[in-house]
């Protein structure tokens, strides 16, 4: 079955539900249907038909799901395109997918260098308005291209999933042990264009729950903790930094929830105890990859007991109608306890990499008993029980809060700044249960490049996520007895190196030695002066997140996520604090 034939099928059975509630505004299921039925006859006289690629370059609102909707409707294939994201990069995507057209925001300063034709939001919705809101025939098949999400390629160049109808519409008949049902609430924080999105909006709304969208951006943990106490959510899907950060800062809003489902990365198992403790909630070791279409197995976790069980938390099993297996090289089924690579497969399946044959040819196999597999990468073993334990990858990608990175996709981009000679980008532990990257580099004239300097030079290239969190400065890459650079002497840095106001910090301002502590607290790095830039010297968005949490509860002034990216220093930021603990005095003094 397709998307939009599993919706409508939702529609009819729970049309005067509400789908998604953003802000002030709700939509019914309805309501959005109707929406996104117009939408989809407008696009599909512009010339969208089946398998035609549309850009969706829409921050979060409720115009964002009936656009993809429409899109799906009309038979086209969905390209999420980040906002958020540099303009190189969004434009390397929108060349590799021959954009027909891109959606895009009233407001939104599209780069001028994303091909395709272009359609404002708020034009579309106006050229709608007029149309027919019954549910189209539904032309795409089972097998189409339903949504076309870009990974980090090992080349530097993002290589394009072709995600089919059929592996997100298993979600709505086949939730498996996670059993949504039509009176949950679920969560949307997740990028559009990253692949744990597709998890919590179909799991709503192929199910006729309720689907609270958050604000554009990075959560702010008050945010997410109202938004989640207001609506009665009951299901949160989170990657494991995120939940550990939720854990240690704002554990009670975890007390209503029904289901967490964690994913991403390798979770904690003091913050999974600790989340035992606090809520009744079945907690899930979630497993998936964007190449079986998101989550694919999962491993229940209802009491501290299920954590100290084993050595290390398993996947679980997988889903209905997807499977997970450990195969050696010989694509044969791996003995419990034998260490093999883990395998997908299933209704879950992609279509492969958007014309990269050779790729797919390597990736997506045909198994010795004749069934189709993704090879993940990832290593695994079986317990005697029938869960699966990932316990390392087989090459250069790593997790990074969630996303998917290949090392040398990193590497490459920063050896093309002027002045870098060699690179070598690793992941280390961040303190926060997950991985932050380090790059190691040597200059052609021998002098430390300014991290804040590199940081911004990468950042104008690549997604944030990509951008390592620390840069060390080498006068030589070491190497072994061959030769060749010795990766295993490139060790976790204590702190991040590169030039900076060491030692002693003068303090301009009272506050800044508050703001200092917290960071230091926060980040794990001691060496840190006032004027140095958080990005490139240890900081990654989840420090922010929990810096901006800690600020707004020592000053009692609002601070967002945002506010410790756009005031990227302790002294920029404390005069910001400042500044707005003085607004929120004046303003309680003009109401007196």
């Amino acid at each position: 079955m397709t998307l939009p034939a599993q919706f409508e099928r939702i529609v009819r059975a729970h049309g005067n539900r509400t789908a998604l509630a953003f802000g002030d505004e709700a939509l019914t299921y309805a309501q959005l249907n109707q929406r996104a039925n117009r939408m989809a006859r407008r696009l599909r006289a512009a010339g969208v038909g089946d398998g035609t690629p549309v850009g969706v370059h829409l921050t979060r609102s409720l115009d964002l799901y009936a656009v993809a909707l429409a899109v799906l409707k009309a038979g086209g294939c969905v390209v999420p395109l980040n906002p958020e994201h540099p303009a190189p990069f969004l434009a390397r995507i929108a060349e590799e997918s021959s954009l027909h057209t891109v959606v895009h925001d009233d407001t939104d300063q599209l780069p001028d260098t994303v091909r395709g034709s272009r359609l404002a939001v708020g034009a579309l919705a106006e050229a709608s308005a007029d149309r027919d809101d019954t549910d189209p025939p539904t032309a795409p098949g089972p097998l189409s291209t339903a949504f076309l999400l870009f990974t980090s390629g090992s080349t530097g160049e993002p290589k394009g999933v072709r995600i089919a109808h059929r592996g997100l519409a298993r979600l709505g008949p086949h939730s498996g042990a996670l059993d949504i049902r039509a009176d949950d609430c679920l969560v949307q924080s997740a990028a559009f264009s990253f692949a744990a999105s597709t998890i919590e909006i179909w799991l709503a709304l192929l199910h006729g729950a309720k689907l609270v969208v958050m604000p554009p951006g990075l959560p702010s943990l008050p945010v997410l903790r109202d938004a989640v106490v207001r609506h009665g959510v009951s299901v949160l899907c989170l990657p494991c930094g995120l939940f550990n950060v939720l854990v240690d800062n704002e554990p009670e809003s975890l007390a209503g929830l029904r289901i967490i489902l964690l994913s991403g990365d390798f979770p904690s198992p003091e913050h999974l105890e600790r989340a035992a403790e606090l809520t009744p909630a079945t907690v899930y070791n979630g497993y998936g990859c964007t190449e079986n279409s998101s989550i694919t197995a999962v491993y229940p976790i209802r009491s501290a007991d299920d954590v100290r069980a084993a050595d290390r938390v398993p996947i679980g099993r997988p889903l209905p109608t997807v499977t997970l297996d450990v195969l050696d090289d010989e694509l044969r089924p791996c003995g419990p306890g034998t260490t093999g690579q883990l395998a997908v497969g299933g209704t879950g399946l992609a279509l492969g990499y958007l014309d990269r044959p050779e790729l797919t040819a390597e990736k997506f196999v045909t198994a010795p008993d004749g069934l189709p597999r993704y090879l993940t990468g990832d290593l695994a073993r079986a317990t005697p029980e029938g869960d699966i334990v990932v316990v390392g990858r087989s090459d250069s990608m790593v997790k990074i809060r969630g996303y998917r990175v290949e090392t040398t996709a990193v590497a490459l981009a920063l050896r093309s700044l002027d002045s870098v000679r060699d690179v070598v980008v690793k992941a280390f532990p961040d303190g926060l249960g997950g991985k932050a990257l380090t790059a190691f580099y040597t200059t052609a004239d021998g002098r430390a490049a300014d991290p804040e300097d590199l940081a911004a030079r990468l950042g104008a290239q690549l997604p944030s996520y990509m951008v390592p969190s620390a840069f060390r400065h080498l006068d030589a890459m070491p190497t072994n007895v061959n030769g060749k650079v010795d990766r295993t002497a490139l060790t976790d840095p204590a702190t991040p190196a590169g030039p900076s106001a060491k030692g002693d910090t003068v303090m301009q301002n009272p506050l800044e030695s508050v703001v200092l502590q917290a960071w230091k607290d926060i980040s794990g790095v001691d060496e840190f002066s006032t004027t140095d830039s958080f990005l490139g010297h240890g900081g990654n968005s989840l420090h922010f997140v929990q810096l901006a949490s800690r600020l707004q509860k020592i000053f009692g002034v609002d601070v967002a996520t945002e506010d410790v990216f756009r005031h990227g220093t302790v002294e920029k930021l404390t005069r910001f604090v400042e500044e707005s603990r003085g607004a929120g005095r004046d303003s309680t003094a003009q109401a007196q």
